[in-house]
């Protein structure tokens, strides 16, 4: 079934983030994008960062994943390939499972976009192996794995440097 002209138009906006796909080292851009979105919203909404947004930004994020996975798939049909790296909506859900439990700062921040974007780009098992899923399963699934594991990476970080500083 064909998509229709303003259905495609809608898919490609979302799937590209907003255009940010069509720009140069779009997954990086996207990633910075929602790294900047996130000190934004922690700068003028903290609750949805704290301690008592954690429900909100979780239903955020799985928001997204859901997005990502239904506005990914059928790529072929709307960009000519199937992960195309026009799609940049698999970055931002990846890179905000990065942050899930995680205090908002600019070094938790950049700690968090350098990490993910290591596993991104290296794609250590399991993240190469969830590309293999079915049409927007696989385009999303590497970059929330990816985001596990910096996810996991940076609050290991959290956790050693509160040890060390309580014993100094």
């Amino acid at each position: 079934m064909a998509l229709s002209a303003i259905g495609t138009w809608t898919r490609r906006i979302v799937a590209s983030f907003g255009c940010i796909g069509y720009l140069p080292a779009s997954g990086t851009v996207a990633s910075a994008a929602t790294v900047a979105l996130l000190w934004f919203v922690q700068r003028e909404a903290p609750a949805w960062c704290g301690p008592h947004g954690a429900l909100q930004f979780w239903l955020v994020v799985v928001g997204v994943i859901a997005c990502s996975i239904y506005f990914s798939s059928r790529s072929k049909e709307l960009f000519g390939k199937e992960d195309s790296g026009r799609i940049v909506i698999d970055e931002v859900a990846g890179q905000l499972v990065t942050f899930l439990f995680v205090p908002i700062t600019i070094r938790t921040l950049i700690a968090g976009f350098v990490l993910f974007r290591f596993f991104d780009i290296v794609k250590p098992f399991p993240v190469y192996r969830m590309e293999e899923l079915d049409d927007g399963l696989g385009v999303t699934m590497d970059d929330v794995a990816a985001g596990v594991l910096a996810n996991l990476s940076l609050l290991g970080i959290l956790f050693a440097y509160h040890a060390v500083k309580s014993y100094l």
